[in-house]
């Protein structure tokens, strides 16, 4: 993720929110996720996509990115 924040950070938003704080619950639920995972919102907020876990790879970051990017 770092390195991708490095690359596309001037288009895309990145933030981390910790695990068991009351924004990572709404995110987490609004999601569809059962515990933690990668969130990718538009700028209006809409959920774009989420990946389950914490081991889904630079290529699927790079998907969700592809997305987000599409809609600008």
């Amino acid at each position: 993720m770092n390195d991708l924040k490095k690359i596309k950070g001037d288009q895309v938003n990145f933030s981390n929110v910790l695990m068991g704080s009351a924004q990572s619950k709404e995110e987490v639920k609004k999601a569809g996720l059962t515990s933690h995972g990668l969130v990718g919102n538009d700028k209006d907020g809409k959920l774009v996509q989420a990946i389950e876990g914490h081991s889904y790879g630079k290529e699927k970051v790079e998907a969700v990115l592809k997305k987000l990017l599409q809609g600008k």
